[in-house]
């Protein structure tokens, strides 16, 4: 899903670079180039919000859909075909900003989730640790008492070693 999205943003971004590059002023393509952006960072930060372990799947479908919406958008504005392509633009930044707000929350509930669940770990490999060692010392000390009662209780035996 990620690869895909990757090369669809790969995809567009050639294809989108020239009008970017003549530098046009109109607020159409002012708001193409916004919402671009806006997918661009969403798409960042979701990758980051992945990368600290949350589970993006639903982000991700909704930043597909931007792009989707993103990619007709350009199609209508290249076509000439002007008449919704700011409202689109509009709403494609809106759900890249939703997006973006809901990924940034998930990645900080990720980091700490990640570092309750790395101490919490710590501690009960301290204390089982603990546990254990102690356990072992118990254990060693009583066999050591009851060996040490037999080989007190023990009666010597002579061998003669003289034939």
């Amino acid at each position: 899903m990620v690869v895909t999205f990757l090369v669809f943003l790969t995809f567009y971004s050639c294809l989108c670079s020239e009008h970017f590059v003549f530098g046009q002023t109109d607020q159409t393509s002012s708001k193409l180039q916004i919402a671009s952006v806006a997918v661009e960072k969403a798409f960042n930060v979701v990758l980051d919000a992945e990368k600290a372990g949350g589970n993006v799947t639903q982000l991700l479908l909704k930043l597909n859909t931007a792009g989707v919406l993103l990619a007709a958008a350009q199609n209508a504005y290249n076509s000439g075909n002007t008449a919704n392509v700011t409202l689109i633009a509009e709403n494609v930044r809106q759900i890249a900003d939703q997006v973006n707000g809901d990924a940034i929350n998930l990645r900080n509930a990720s980091f700490v989730e990640s570092q309750n669940s790395f101490w919490l770990t710590l501690i009960f490999s301290i204390v089982g640790a603990g546990v254990f060692g102690l356990s072992v010392w118990f254990v060693w000390r009583r066999f050591k008492r009851t060996f040490i009662k037999k080989l007190l209780g023990a009666k010597p035996e002579v061998v003669d070693y003289t034939t």
